[in-house]
C-alpha cells in the first residue's frame, strides 16, 4: 500500500475526532482508500471480528459461551474456560453450553452432588420409571444440556463411579471436539439424545454399563486406543457410520433396541462384538475389520447385513444366532469364519476369500501353460 494511503487513513481514522487530526491533503486518497477496502482489494487489511456470545438471559439456568469461527487460537486461548467454574455451574443445576472454546483443566463428573432418586426435580413420567428401575441407587445429576462442540478439551472428562448413576437430563452434544485427555463416561445414563459425530477422542473412551435413552450418533468419529461399550443399552437408534477404531474395540453384551449402523466403520484392532443383541437391524456393510473380530453368542432377531465388508483376519460366529435370513456370503473374507454351533437361517455358506499375490501368480502361471498346452496340440496336427 502506498505509503501516502497508509499515513493518511490512520490520521482520519483515528483521529477524526480532533481538528489536529484533520488533513485536508490526505481526504482524496483515504476516499480512494475506503473505496478499494469496500470492493475488497485489500481484504488482509479487515481483520475479523472474534465475537462472544454469553447466555444473555438464559445465563442463570446455563453456563454458556460461544466463540465464533473468526476467533483466533490466541483468542481462543485468552478466553479459556475454567473446568472449575464448569463444575461450579454444574454443582449448582445449571448446564452447559459450548462452542468453540478451550476448556482447561479436568471434569470429574463423579463429584457433582448425590441424591435420591426421589429428590430429581423436573423429569417425566417415563424417565423417572427408569430411574427407580436402578434398585434405589443414589444418582448424580446434570440439568439441562451439556453441549461442548468445535471445542478442544485438554483434562479428564470422567465419571468413576463405581455405583449409582450420573443422569444427564437434556442432550449431550459433543460434535467435532477433540479430546486430548481420556473420557470416561461409564454408569451414565443419557435421557437425551447423545452426538459425538465427527469427535475425536485421542485416548481411552469409556461408556460402560450406559443408557441411551434416545439413541447416539458417533458418524465419523475417530476414537483412540481403547473403545468400551461394554454392557451398555442403546433405546434408541445407535448410529456409528464411518466411525475409525484404531485400538481395541469392545461392544460385550451391548443391546441394540433399535437399528445400529456400523456400516463403512473401520476396526484396526481386535473387536469384540461378543453376547451382542441386535433386536432391531444391525448394518455392517462395508465395514472393514483388520484384525480379530469376535461375535460370540451374539443374537440377531432381525435382518443383519455383511455385504462388502472385509474381514482381514480371524472372525469367529461361533454360537451366535441368525434369525433371519444374513448375507455372510457376500462379505470377504481372507480366512475362512468359524461357524461353529451357529445357527443360521441362511444356508449359504462363507467363505469367499481374497486372491493374494501368490495365488494370483499361481493363476497366471497356470494360464500360460494351458495356453501352451494348446498351442502345441493345434501345431502337432
Amino acid at each position: 500500500m502506498p505509503a501516502q494511503f497508509s499515513t493518511c487513513w490512520f490520521r482520519q481514522s483515528v483521529f477524526m475526532a480532533s481538528r489536529k487530526g484533520r488533513n485536508q491533503s490526505c481526504r482524496p486518497a483515504v476516499w480512494a482508500l475506503n473505496l478499494l477496502l469496500g470492493i475488497g482489494l485489500f481484504p488482509a487489511l479487515v481483520q475479523a471480528e472474534c465475537k462472544v456470545e454469553t447466555g444473555g438471559t438464559n445465563a442463570a439456568a446455563v453456563f454458556t459461551l460461544h466463540l465464533s469461527e473468526t476467533c483466533t487460537e490466541a483468542e481462543r486461548e485468552a478466553r479459556a474456560v475454567s473446568a472449575k467454574d464448569l463444575m461450579r455451574a454444574l454443582a449448582t443445576g445449571r448446564g452447559v453450553d459450548l462452542a468453540g472454546v478451550v476448556i482447561q483443566g479436568d471434569l470429574v463428573l463423579d463429584e457433582l452432588p448425590a441424591q435420591k432418586v426421589a429428590a430429581v426435580k423436573g423429569l417425566s413420567l417415563e424417565d423417572r420409571r427408569l430411574l427407580e428401575g436402578l434398585n434405589g441407587e443414589e444418582v448424580h445429576v446434570i440439568h439441562g444440556p451439556f453441549v461442548i462442540k468445535h471445542s478442544q478439551v485438554r483434562g479428564r472428562l470422567v465419571n468413576r463411579l463405581k455405583q449409582g448413576f450420573l443422569v444427564i437430563t437434556g442432550p449431550v452434544v459433543l460434535i467435532q471436539t477433540g479430546f486430548s485427555g481420556p473420557v470416561d463416561l461409564s454408569r451414565t445414563v443419557f435421557l437425551g439424545l447423545v452426538d459425538g459425530s465427527s469427535a475425536k477422542f485421542e485416548q481411552e473412551s469409556y461408556f460402560v454399563q450406559d443408557r441411551f435413552t434416545q439413541g447416539a450418533m458417533f458418524s465419523e468419529t475417530r476414537f483412540g486406543p481403547h473403545a468400551r461399550y461394554h454392557r451398555s443399552m442403546f433405546t434408541g437408534p445407535a448410529i456409528f457410520r464411518g466411525a475409525d477404531f484404531p485400538g481395541l474395540t469392545e461392544f460385550l453384551e451391548v443391546v441394540f433396541e433399535q437399528d445400529a449402523n456400523f456400516s463403512r466403520a473401520a476396526f484396526h484392532m481386535g473387536t469384540g462384538f461378543s453376547g451382542v443383541q441386535c433386536r432391531a437391524k444391525c448394518d455392517f456393510s462395508s465395514t472393514q475389520f483388520d484384525r480379530e473380530a469376535f461375535f460370540l453368542f451374539a443374537r440377531f432377531d432381525r435382518a443383519v447385513t455383511f455385504a462388502s465388508a472385509r474381514f482381514h483376519a480371524q472372525s469367529d460366529f461361533s454360537d451366535a444366532t441368525f434369525k433371519e435370513p444374513d448375507d455372510l456370503a457376500q462379505a470377504t473374507f481372507t480366512r475362512a469364519p468359524v461357524l461353529t454351533r451357529t445357527a443360521r437361517v441362511t444356508s449359504a455358506v462363507p467363505g469367499r476369500q481374497e486372491a493374494g499375490p501368490f495365488s494370483q501368480q499361481v493363476t497366471i502361471v497356470l494360464l500360460v501353460a494351458a495356453l501352451g498346452l494348446l498351442v502345441y496340440i493345434l501345431k502337432s496336427k
